[in-house]
């Protein structure tokens, strides 16, 4: 699954480009939400006050802007891994090269589904985190802190579990957020060797090149500051492509993965790159 979704985006590395607008409209909107809670405490501000009890009012009012955010970006995340997944699939299935504009209008034929399915991956997101930041929080109790974790870790292989392919049943088969959380489930324990196979590869992968361009960057920072100047920038260029690359493979994978999921059989252009199953 891993080598047919590497195929995929070496035949379309425009589906790269989607994965880095997701990144920018997501920095796009961090960036309003500190410009957002920095105004907020400008505007909100006493001159007056002295003290660490200064703009504690504001406290929910930032809460706000970034759990507001902090959902934009799961939408925007989701909407973009749509138009991946839809562009892969029609790759896959149908052997033809979709233009640029195929996947970004295939996601908004589902935005509605999109943005619910964004607010709830976000908001259980969200809580997830909360947890992970309890259980390594110093000043918690032990014991909080070792519930936190656990629950964590339970809550999230449950929540991968189950959502695995909810964004290819919404954008390739128009379903509802509920529906497909339920066909989910149920596509997912068809195929969970291959889908833990698959990220695990993928994953590996991507640690695998990270690795080697450390190995070859940080020598060349010991020949003075061309050095330096020369191997920052390849690891910067060579993190950002290695990024880009594997979690646009991440997509692929779940949309060939669906295609198993459904019909027992790999993609037809599996067979093109000479990849047997």
């Amino acid at each position: 699954m891993t080598r047919l979704g590497m195929a995929v985006v070496r035949a379309d590395p425009e589906l790269m480009v989607y994965t880095f607008l997701s990144a920018l409209f997501s920095l796009v909107a961090i960036g309003a939400a500190v410009s957002g809670s920095v105004g907020l405490d400008v505007i909100a501000s006493d001159p007056e006050c002295v003290g660490d009890e200064c703009g504690s009012e504001l406290a929910v009012a930032h809460m706000a802007i970034w759990f507001v955010f902090y959902l934009l970006v799961s939408v925007i995340t989701v909407f973009w891994n749509a138009a991946i997944i839809a562009s892969a699939y029609e790759r896959l299935s149908s052997g033809t090269n979709p233009s640029f504009s195929y996947g970004i209008g295939q996601a908004m034929k589902c935005l509605p589904q999109i943005l619910v399915w964004g607010i709830i991956a976000g908001t259980v997101g969200l809580f997830i985190n909360i947890l992970e930041g309890l259980s390594h929080d110093e000043n918690a109790p032990v014991p909080l802190r070792f519930v936190a974790g656990l629950a964590s870790f339970i809550i999230g292989i449950a929540w991968w579990v189950v959502t695995f392919f909810v964004i290819p049943m919404i954008v390739l088969e128009r379903a509802g957020v509920l529906d497909s959380m339920g066909k989910s489930t149920e596509l997912f324990k068809r195929t969970w060797g291959e889908d833990v196979a698959s990220h695990i590869g993928t994953g590996l992968l991507m640690t695998l090149c990270i690795v080697l361009l450390i190995c070859v960057s940080v020598p060349l920072m010991m020949f003075g500051d061309l050095g330096v100047a020369l191997g920052i920038v390849i690891l910067a260029i060579g993190l950002l492509f290695a990024v880009l690359f594997f979690s646009t493979v991440e997509a692929v994978n779940r949309a060939s993965l669906f295609y198993y999921a459904k019909t027992g059989q790999m993609p037809p252009m599996a067979a093109k790159v000479g990849i047997r199953f």
